[in-house]
């Protein structure tokens, strides 16, 4: 993907903040943890995030690897319990819509998601490793995202 492309996509952040805002609202909370109050001030930083991935695959050249999206983001939470299972499940719901009518080439939208997925499993990962739950298998099942 070009930076003409990644700018475009860096000119859509409010159209991201407001579509991930009402996803996020729309679903239960796990947690005060995930209280959407609150997560909504970690968006600038996940899409500052998500565009510095896309200049760095730029620069690299790196391969798109659509098999990295065919594992929900909930099946990387052996409890389910994690706080931001449902805020990084429903920004990719929005990175998919707001980003999918800006990038008219489906590979562009296959490696912009890409590069959110492995971006919330590697944040998802993080808080999963101190989870108290993990190795037990206790907790709640995470609910499926509401479409």
């Amino acid at each position: 993907m070009d930076e003409s492309l990644i700018q475009q996509l860096e000119a859509q952040r409010p159209s991201f903040k407001r579509e991930w805002e009402t996803l996020l609202r729309t679903e239960p909370t796990l947690s005060p943890l995930g209280n959407p109050d609150t997560l909504v001030f970690m968006m600038d930083e996940t899409l500052s995030d998500l565009i510095k991935g896309l200049r760095r695959r730029e620069q690299k050249h790196q391969a798109v690897n659509p098999r990295s999206l065919l594992v929900p983001l909930q099946r990387h939470c052996e409890c389910g319990m994690n706080p931001l299972l449902t805020y990084y499940a429903t920004g990719e719901l929005a990175v998919h819509l707001v980003a999918g009518n800006v990038l008219k080439q489906e590979v562009e939208l296959d490696e912009t998601l890409a590069c959110y997925h492995t971006l919330a499993m590697r944040e998802l990962h993080m808080l999963c490793a101190v989870c108290q739950h993990r190795q037990s298998g206790s907790g709640p099942s995470h609910p499926p995202l509401r479409r």
